[in-house]
């Protein structure tokens, strides 16, 4: 019905049908309002916080205080995840004249420290758990992780989450498989990346939130 009425006001100012690009425009505007209105419903107080005094649901807020809803929290900390990356030398096996392709498992580490900024988003009537906390570190070397996952609050600041962690590891070159010998020496000074996941966890603390 919209599209229509958009349709017929645009045919009474010109005088001709409306292009097909004013359609796929009006198209386009109604999934942003649908989207919008969707996320207002979200993100918006529950219909019980405005319950008159007396009914279920609660007493009406008091002058001057906002509404209990849904809040958004700005945290940093440090984060501890398991995305490590394997570590391969060249080395000789028994039955083998050449070096071979040797995972080295006694020189990786058990688990990957770092710093992460995180967005945890709760509600005012049950502050000590956001049930999605999204949030990205980075390495040493510059790669990023992302993290996700709830987390719980102690507090208006402190919080601790856990979750799953994505992000990149070390991997070998194309052409190079493990427990085979290769024709360069130097196929291992340059490693690729493969995407990964695993576990992590996290001690941050809150700087600021929406209100």
């Amino acid at each position: 019905m919209t599209r229509s009425l958009v349709f017929v006001t645009i045919g009474a100012l010109t005088n001709r049908p409306a292009p097909k690009a004013i359609e796929n425009n009006c198209v386009a505007a109604r999934a942003w309002i649908r989207a919008v209105a969707f996320a207002i419903i979200m993100l918006g107080p529950p219909a019980a916080s405005f319950a008159a005094p007396g009914q279920s649901g609660g007493a009406r807020p008091e002058a001057g205080s906002s509404p209990p809803g849904w809040n958004l929290a700005l945290t940093g900390g440090f984060v501890a995840n398991g995305l490590t990356d394997p570590v391969w030398t060249l080395g000789f096996v028994p039955g083998r004249t050449t070096r071979v392709v040797l995972r080295n498992a006694d020189r990786e580490n058990a688990a990957s420290l770092g710093i992460g900024m995180f967005a945890q988003m709760y509600h005012d009537r049950r502050p000590w758990i956001a049930p999605i906390s999204f949030g990205i570190g980075v390495h040493n070397d510059g790669r990023a992780t992302f993290y996700l996952g709830p987390a719980f609050r102690f507090g208006r600041f402190a919080s601790v989450t856990a979750g799953v962690a994505i992000g990149p590891v070390a991997a070998l070159p194309a052409g190079v498989i493990e427990n085979q010998p290769v024709s360069d020496t130097n196929s291992l000074s340059d490693l690729a990346s493969r995407t990964a996941r695993s576990w992590y966890f996290g001690v941050t603390y809150a700087f600021a939130s929406l209100h």
